[in-house]
């Protein structure tokens, strides 16, 4: 069954209408009636399940040499059957995956809301789903049917500005938005004093939808917990959880000051430099349905590989690693502070989210999804990542394995009774470890896989979800670069001062702390400029040497600039011997 979007014409004089309304005679979705949501549900549980059954058909027909039967079923075209008759098997996975892919995607698109959040973390999972998934839903970050632009203004003027003209505070706002997703738009445009912002503004009528895909997610994990690789049913009361948030902006602009100020301190509290930028709300212009922030100019990492290509910069390339190598150490050290040093972490890290600036600067957008880490779990997370980077770097021990399970149970994972007794060790090595190094109890990194440390999981704590998924977009980043990059090792100096600090911490909550004007400099662009070195120098020649470094790459002309990336790239690629 389909799913027919309910519209409604708002017909209520302007001065007359709720905040949050659209302009007269402006259709948009109304909110879902009881039959709706049944259909939804329906619709879900009609197109998902037989995708997961296929799988099991297509074994069950290879283990009994019918592969024939999987094309008289419409399963798989006969040249895949023929060639898992002649020993092939991979042949019919392929095929399947190429019909899974498409058949999700589009159940996606038709039915949008939550479930769109759940293709986009799919998306990510480059070490977990086929190619086909991942490459298929990586167009549900940022391109889902967009609002009207009448409907967008109207509701930043009852939001923010009591029904006065747009043109009070913005001098330009652009009626093509940067991007739609399932909560909310975002638009460019200019304030009366020149600076450039992004705004963005909620679907009308969104949370009710959001909220009944929710629990059509956990009725659906929890009723097939047993054909499923993990225990997504606390995956998705996280995320319920997570969506909260998300759909309240005070909230969000409240949390973007955090990570900003997260990544803005080092694992003991000093300040250091931001480890990325993140756009930073405008004071007085935010409501709990619009919200102003700074605009990030920049490329979205899952698009990176194409701007790079339009560049001249082949895959693979000195160049290409040379980028992801800066990304990946921006990445990591943002990450590292927010989990070991604040324990404040941005808890939506897709590449959609992920911006690259000019120059390979790193932005991390959209804070809606953030998880405050208490004391204890951060230093049982820095204890297990020095466990980690021992195992590695000794080859692990009995007394190593013994470590890992209290280390877990502290944590609070839980094994099933027949979980051989390097689970824990296991599971901290997927989380943390090297993923192409080998792991004890024959256990598998591949985490579909029988073998797989998560199949031996009986439960585990909400805080694993937001950390694992941080975790697993740095791997799976470096995945795709081809390149090696162990977090244990990387964070190993920030899990050492975390248990230095111990549970009261070496300085209060990073939030807390007055702003480092060296922090604040060019927080949005990445570039400082000269009005703000002034006003900050009384000594500071540091702060003058990064306004002079920013203005002379801006002058220097562009293929001045990309051999100098070359020969850097290659030099870089020497010293490390490849």
């Amino acid at each position: 069954a389909r799913t027919a979007p309910v519209r409604m014409a708002v017909v209520a004089p302007l001065s007359d209408a709720p905040s949050g309304a659209a302009p007269a005679d402006v259709a948009l979705d109304g909110p879902l009636t009881g039959p709706q949501r049944v259909r939804r549900a329906l619709t879900f549980w009609s197109r998902v399940v037989p995708i997961l059954g296929a799988y099991k058909v297509a074994e069950v027909a290879l283990d009994t040499g019918a592969a024939s039967a999987l094309v008289s079923i419409g399963l798989v075209p006969e040249a895949a059957a023929a060639r898992a008759s002649a020993g092939d098997r991979e042949a019919v996975f392929q095929a399947l995956h190429e019909w899974g892919s498409v058949r999700l995607e589009e159940t996606i698109q038709e039915l949008k809301g939550f479930y769109v959040k759940t293709g986009q973390v799919i998306s990510t999972r480059v070490d977990l789903f086929p190619e086909q998934y991942t490459s298929r839903l990586a167009s549900l970050q940022d391109s889902l049917d967009p609002m009207p632009a009448e409907v967008i203004k109207e509701v930043v003027r009852r939001e923010l500005l009591q029904g006065e003209a747009l043109e009070t505070i913005f001098s330009s706002f652009d009626d093509t938005p940067l991007g739609s997703a399932s909560i909310a738009q975002v638009h460019r445009a200019t304030l009366l004093d020149g600076r450039q912002v992004a705004v963005k503004v909620q679907r009308p009528n969104c949370e009710a939808k959001l909220n009944g895909d929710i629990a059509n997610l956990k009725s659906f994990s929890q009723k097939l917990a047993s054909a499923l690789p993990i225990d997504y049913y606390t995956v998705f009361c996280e995320l319920e959880r997570a969506l909260q948030g998300e759909l309240d902006f005070l909230l969000e602009a409240q949390s973007a000051m955090k990570v900003f100020a997260s990544v803005s301190h080092n694992a003991d509290g000093t300040p250091a430099p931001p480890a990325v930028t993140v756009p930073l709300p405008i004071p007085g212009l935010v409501s709990r349905r619009v919200l102003v922030m700074d605009f990030i100019q920049g490329t979205p990492l899952n698009k990176l590989s194409a701007e790079m290509e339009r560049r001249g910069i082949a895959p693979g390339s000195p160049e290409s690693q040379l980028a992801g190598r800066r990304i990946l150490t921006q990445l990591t050290d943002a990450f590292g502070r927010m989990i070991l040093g604040a324990g404040f972490i941005h808890g939506d890290p897709h590449p959609g989210n992920i911006f690259v600036q000019e120059g390979g600067r790193v932005a991390l957008i959209d804070c809606g999804q953030v998880k405050q880490l208490p004391a204890s779990i951060r230093l049982q997370i820095a204890e297990a990542l020095l466990l980690v980077d021992e195992w590695q770097r000794t080859g692990g021990s009995p007394a190593l394995v013994a470590t890992a399970q209290d280390a877990m149970r502290g944590f609070g994972v839980t094994f099933r009774p027949d979980a051989p007794p390097e689970a824990a060790a296991a599971l901290a090595l997927l989380l943390f470890g090297d993923p192409e190094a080998a792991m004890p109890g024959n256990f598998s990194s591949a985490e579909l896989s029988d073998n797989s440390p998560i199949k031996a999981i009986a439960s585990f704590p909400q805080e694993l979800v937001l950390l694992g998924r941080a975790t697993i977009l740095i791997k799976g980043i470096a995945k795709r670069l081809g390149l090696n990059w162990p977090l244990a090792q990387k964070w190993r100096g920030m899990a050492e001062a975390a248990l230095a600090c111990g549970a009261d911490g070496c300085a209060m909550p990073t939030w807390m702390s007055p702003p480092q004007p060296e922090a604040l400099i060019g927080a949005a662009t990445g570039r400082a400029r000269f009005g703000e070195v002034a006003a900050s120098f009384k000594g500071s020649t540091e702060l003058l040497g990064k306004w002079a470094r920013s203005k002379a790459g801006a002058a220097m002309p562009a293929r001045v600039k990309t051999a100098a990336v070359k020969v850097i790239a290659r030099a870089t690629q020497r010293r490390r011997g490849g």
